[in-house]
């Protein structure tokens, strides 16, 4: 097998189990927070973690610049050049980490400004918001500190294997401890407290595992220009960064934790699909920059489009699921929470559609990235960013959530719609009629799963019913949406078919006779 493909493979492998993780503990936690601590603390605690988030702003899309330059001295086995790389990235995320110090020591100060409503019930004090911030600051800095760099590195060379197995393990230990410290009765912030400890393990296991694999000349000095689109990369990732961070923001400016509380269920639905998603193909960037480094245009159209077709196919599948679902199943998971209301059912439309849009707008980033063209679409990015924080700022006040979903959505669309045409024109070099034949059959294929379930009852609230209803409109769905690719995009089918017997034939011929 080409070592490339081998990569991959394990790649996909552990980053499909990993998220399957965090989308466990992800369902699991918040309900225990909310169970625990009630609808306004959780929202305060996503809340904290958006706003620390956004310390990566600060990072200036470095990380993705510093990516798409180690592709070519990794392909072609040059650790010197790896080594000038890899010293000018951890000089500049040694400052980083710094500048969050400060940044965390703001916060410590706007947070119990911003919860006022919070101290004056009762609920928390101000040292206890403090000590929160604090808390959920420590691994953050772990990572700009140590481990950052590494990850980057070991990301560019296929590795993200050894990342997502360290934290696996990480997360399923802060997943059981979190929930025995909260049954325990402990305050918020020291569960924190200790689920950040637990994550410093990461960028430490990737220390050790970089320093043992890669001949790092660290006493190098790095040649200016070492990195050629250093300032593009940074215009690209502060959009990304707002545009990212925009709806928590302005709902807990002008809505209030209780909303943003909401916010974070529904996420927790689609953003989980969206990260699984975006998991089975990590790997797929640092594979399309290897390609690209070594000219192999014909290959990479042909890989790419087995790629799109496969991310249109399952996010359409998976969202559209999602869509049909996601009311009734946050009415059981909040059952008997009445400090927010959580049947919002055009936020919840909304939303679905925009972490749709998202997933198949990263999609087709993952090649600009990988071709490192960050001045040519900077101004695309910008405008995204804008637009989402104009719409939703101007709306908010009016709609609530449904305000920041539509901003949300609008640049989802203005960013997908511009990726398109650009990777035609200047990646692919091919004409625009297969994306939009492979929308149009992403429309048939949501409107006749719409079409097929809306006979169901699906607004009733015991877990085990909407497993039962989850269970039909999955499979209904699936056979739909099997038989809209049967029809429209065979050969796609076909191959993915082929390599899964051709796999299989190998392994049974191999399990025969160990000598082939």
């Amino acid at each position: 097998m080409d070592g490339r493909l081998k990569k991959l493979k394990w790649n996909s492998f552990l980053a499909i189990g990993y998220q399957l993780l965090v989308i466990i503990s992800g369902f699991v936690l918040p309900r225990f927070y909310l169970h625990f601590y009630g609808s306004e603390i959780n929202g305060l605690i996503n809340s904290i973690t958006q706003f620390l988030a956004f310390i990566n702003i600060c990072d200036l899309g470095i990380g993705a610049v510093v990516s798409s330059a180690l592709y070519k001295p990794l392909a072609e086995r040059d650790m010197l050049g790896v080594s000038r790389i890899f010293v000018y990235a951890k000089k500049f995320f040694r400052i980083v980490s710094f500048i969050l110090i400060g940044y965390v020591i703001a916060l410590t100060v706007v947070f119990p400004f911003m919860s006022k409503p919070l101290i004056a019930s009762g609920v928390m004090d101000v040292w206890s918001i403090v000590f929160l911030v604090l808390a959920m600051s420590i691994s953050q800095f772990g990572q700009y500190f140590i481990g950052i760099n590494y990850q980057i590195l070991l990301n560019a060379d296929q590795r993200s294997y050894v990342q997502l197995a360290t934290n696996g393990i990480t997360l399923l230990l802060n997943t059981v401890i979190s929930v025995l410290l909260m049954w325990l009765g402990l305050e918020v912030w020291v569960v924190r407290l200790v689920a950040s400890l637990i994550y410093l393990a990461r960028p430490l296991a990737l220390w050790l595992y970089a320093r043992k694999k890669y001949q790092i000349d660290h006493k190098i000095k790095p040649e200016k220009g070492v990195l050629p689109q250093q300032w593009n990369g940074i215009i690209q990732h502060l959009a990304y960064m707002v545009n990212e961070n925009t709806d928590v923001m302005i709902l807990s400016i002008f809505s209030g934790f209780a909303n943003v509380s909401v916010y974070s269920v529904y996420v927790m639905v689609v953003g989980a699909i969206k990260t699984l998603i975006t998991s089975a193909t990590t790997g797929v960037q640092a594979l399309f920059g290897n390609m690209i480094a070594k000219g192999e245009k014909e290959g990479l159209q042909k890989a790419y489009d087995l790629y799109d077709w496969g991310i249109h196919t399952v996010s359409v599948f998976l969202f559209t699921v999602a869509g049909i679902l996601i009311v009734p199943f946050v009415s059981v998971y909040t059952k008997g929470l009445t400090d927010a209301d959580y049947t919002v059912p055009l936020f919840a439309i909304l939303i679905t559609v925009a972490f749709a849009l998202n997933c198949l707008r990263n999609n087709m980033y993952t090649v600009i990235r990988a071709a490192g063209h960050y001045k040519q679409t900077q101004w695309a990015a910008i405008t995204e960013a804008c637009i989402n924080l104009t719409v939703s700022i101007a709306l908010v006040y009016w709609f609530g959530l449904v305000g920041v979903a539509i901003g949300t959505l609008v640049s989802a669309l203005f960013f997908t719609t511009f990726e398109m045409v650009y990777l035609s024109k200047h990646i692919l070099h091919r004409k625009p009629k297969a994306f939009i034949f492979q929308v149009l059959i992403d429309v048939l294929s949501v409107g006749v799963m719409i079409a097929s379930t809306f006979w169901l009852q699906l607004y009733k609230t015991t877990y085990l019913w909407w497993i039962v209803l989850a269970l039909i409109v999955f499979a209904i769905c699936a056979v739909e949406c099997l038989l809209v690719q049967l029809i429209f995009k065979r050969k796609q089918l076909k191959a993915v078919v082929s390599a899964v017997l051709h796999k299989f034939k190998k392994k049974k011929q191999v399990n025969e006779d160990p000598q082939v």
